[in-house]
């Protein structure tokens, strides 16, 4: 009955767990990495920023246009005053109304606004590869967590095969101690061993769960979503020989496609042109303006006459006459040369040369942390490929001891703990092994994304 009982649940899992596949679409490194690219709130920042350095070189190239501006002001005057549309006195309270268009364009200013377009188009490129490399940082972020997941999967696995094994052992252990070949130790031996492999797979278990949850943590999904990732057939043996490779060639060609020193050579680039646009304020500026007014006042039309009353005052004119009468234009040309100026200038090219200086600085910087980078991950690289072909050697070694030892106790010449212990040592020997090919496959990927290449499982 229990046996039916355990077989109707299993059933039911089974079948649970098919239709939860069916409607569940499994995340695969690729689809993790473009989901990230997609709504992580650091690389939607990155983004932002570069469309902001984007907004400003459209600015810069705007600002070669001519400004055209209008203006319209209605006045109430109380008391005498000067007419400022007539240029007379006015004796008594009256209102005015003026009118203008107001355009100016520089013609030449040292060359700034030019060099300004430079700047922006140098510090848009910066942007654009800062965006770039928090894509490429968070892809790898990404991929380690994915890999951990792998890793702590396979774990998983071998703790439960171990204790599938402890299980059938303990099996025939106690028939043994039923007919009386074995004593009641070995079976207790037997039985605490299940009991700690039990107690081994549920804290794996614990430690696969919670990096499932970094994982969608680093993907900022929303609590309670469905999550389960893809399981690829992760293949060490089929990985790139690191030997093909030479740190050298690594760094030659990242250090020439890599976003970050891409990045800081625009960034001095930027360094270069402001400082060009800061000697730019010692030449003078050329600049052509244009002015068009008019305007209106109440106040009635004075007419001389030589007969008494000498004054006669009439109404005034219509709106749109008085605009039409008192129109007039301006058309200026303005040259204004800096003569001093509390040593702000110079200060500003001085800071803008150091600048240049710290970015280039940051340059060399920049390369320095590559090359040595790259020198790390090829050295962990290779001390990987050599970590995992003698772990897997070691396995395979423990796990020969281990067939060799079961024969032996099923003759009954060695006892269960040394069955027990050789157990242990093919369990440990396992997960080593599991933990060194992991870290290879990453070590590798890394390796990969230095020399530009798609980050990818498969």
């Amino acid at each position: 009955m229990k046996t039916l009982r355990l077989s109707a649940f299993l059933t039911a899992v089974f079948v649970t767990q098919i239709l939860f596949a069916q409607v569940t679409e499994k995340w695969t490194l690729e689809k993790c990495v473009d989901y990230a690219f997609k709504n992580n709130i650091t690389i939607k920042q990155a983004g932002l920023t570069s469309n902001v350095s984007s907004n400003q070189l459209l600015q810069s190239k705007l600002n070669l246009l001519p400004s055209v501006n209008a203006s319209a002001s209605y006045d109430f005057n109380f008391g005498n005053s000067i007419n400022p549309v007539t240029y007379t006195f006015t004796n008594g309270n009256s209102q005015t109304s003026q009118v203008g268009l107001q355009g100016s364009l520089t013609l030449f200013n040292g060359l700034q606004q030019i060099y300004n377009i430079q700047k922006s188009k140098y510090d848009l490129l910066a942007s654009q590869y800062d965006y770039e490399n928090a894509k490429t940082n968070m892809a790898l972020n990404i991929a380690s967590a994915y890999l951990q997941i792998l890793l702590n999967r396979e774990i998983v696995q071998v703790a439960e095969e171990q204790r599938k094994i402890t299980e059938q052992q303990k099996e025939t252990v106690k028939k043994k101690f039923d007919a009386g070949v074995l004593p009641e130790t070995s079976f207790l031996e037997v039985d605490a061993q299940l009991s700690r492999d039990e107690a081994n797979v549920i804290n794996n278990q614990g430690v696969y769960d919670i990096s499932v949850v970094t994982l969608k943590q680093m993907l900022q999904l929303p609590i309670g979503q469905a999550f389960e990732i893809d399981i690829p057939n992760v293949n060490a043996d089929n990985m790139a020989n690191i030997s093909d490779l030479s740190s050298v060639g690594v760094y030659n060609y990242a250090v020439k496609n890599q976003p970050s020193i891409k990045s800081a050579e625009a960034r001095w680039l930027s360094s270069q042109s402001a400082e060009k646009v800061a000697k730019g304020y010692i030449t003078p500026t050329f600049s052509l303006g244009y002015n068009l007014f008019s305007g209106y006042t109440n106040a009635p039309n004075e007419t001389f006459s030589t007969q008494p009353p000498y004054i006669v005052n009439t109404p005034a004119d219509p709106f749109f006459t008085q605009l039409n009468h008192n129109l007039k234009d301006i058309l200026a040309f303005q040259v204004t040369m800096p003569i001093f100026g509390k040593g702000q200038i110079f200060t500003n090219i001085s800071n803008a040369k150091l600048q240049q200086q710290i970015k280039q600085l940051d340059l060399e910087s920049a390369k320095a942390k590559l090359m040595a980078d790259v020198e790390q991950a090829y050295t962990n690289a290779k001390v990987a490929a050599e970590n995992y072909v003698a772990n897997k050697k070691s396995y395979e070694s423990a796990q020969k001891s281990y067939f060799s030892l079961q024969k032996r106790f099923d003759a009954g010449l060695v006892t269960n703990f040394d069955l027990q212990q050789s157990k242990n040592t093919v369990a440990t020997a396992e997960s080593d092994m599991a933990r060194a090919k992991y870290t290879y496959v990453f070590r590798v990927k890394i390796l990969d994304y230095y020399q530009g290449k798609a980050l990818t499982l498969n």
